[in-house]
C-alpha cells in the first residue's frame, strides 16, 4: 500500500498541487497567475510562482513561469528564475529554465506585477 501511494505522488507533478489564482488580464489579452500554495514572507519580501499564458504567441512561446522576488517596502521585482514554454499550459519548455536570476526592477505603474504586490503585500 504504501509503494502504491508513493508511486501516485511521484506521477503527480508539483504543479498539480499548486493553487493557481488569475490576478490579471492584460488589455492584450496575456492573463497572469500566482500560485497561492508557495508564497514564501519574509519580513517585506515575497517569493511567489506566477504563471502568463500569453493571448498570442511570444518569439514561439504561448506561455511564461518565473519565481519572483517582490519586496514591499521597496515596490521592487526580482526574476530569480524563468521558463518560456511552446504550449499555453506549460507543459513543454521552450528551452532549458534560465536559474540566472535578473536585476532588481522597480515595479511599474498599471502592470500586472503592481497588481500582484498589491494583493500580496497588503498585509
Amino acid at each position: 500500500m504504501k509503494k502504491l501511494l508513493l508511486i501516485s505522488v511521484l506521477a503527480f507533478p508539483c504543479s498539480a498541487l499548486a493553487e493557481w489564482i488569475e490576478f490579471s488580464t492584460r488589455p492584450n489579452g496575456d492573463v497572469f497567475f500566482f500560485d497561492n500554495t508557495r508564497i514564501e514572507k519574509n519580513g517585506d519580501e515575497i517569493r511567489v510562482w506566477t504563471r502568463v499564458r500569453y493571448k498570442t504567441s511570444v518569439m514561439a512561446a504561448s506561455s511564461y513561469q518565473s519565481l519572483l522576488r517582490l519586496d514591499c517596502s521597496e515596490f521592487s521585482e526580482t526574476v530569480l528564475q524563468s521558463t518560456f514554454f511552446t504550449d499555453r499550459n506549460w507543459a513543454k519548455p521552450a528551452m532549458a529554465t534560465n536559474t540566472n536570476a535578473k536585476s532588481t526592477k522597480s515595479v511599474q505603474k498599471n502592470s500586472a506585477t503592481e497588481r500582484l504586490i498589491a494583493i500580496l503585500c497588503e498585509d
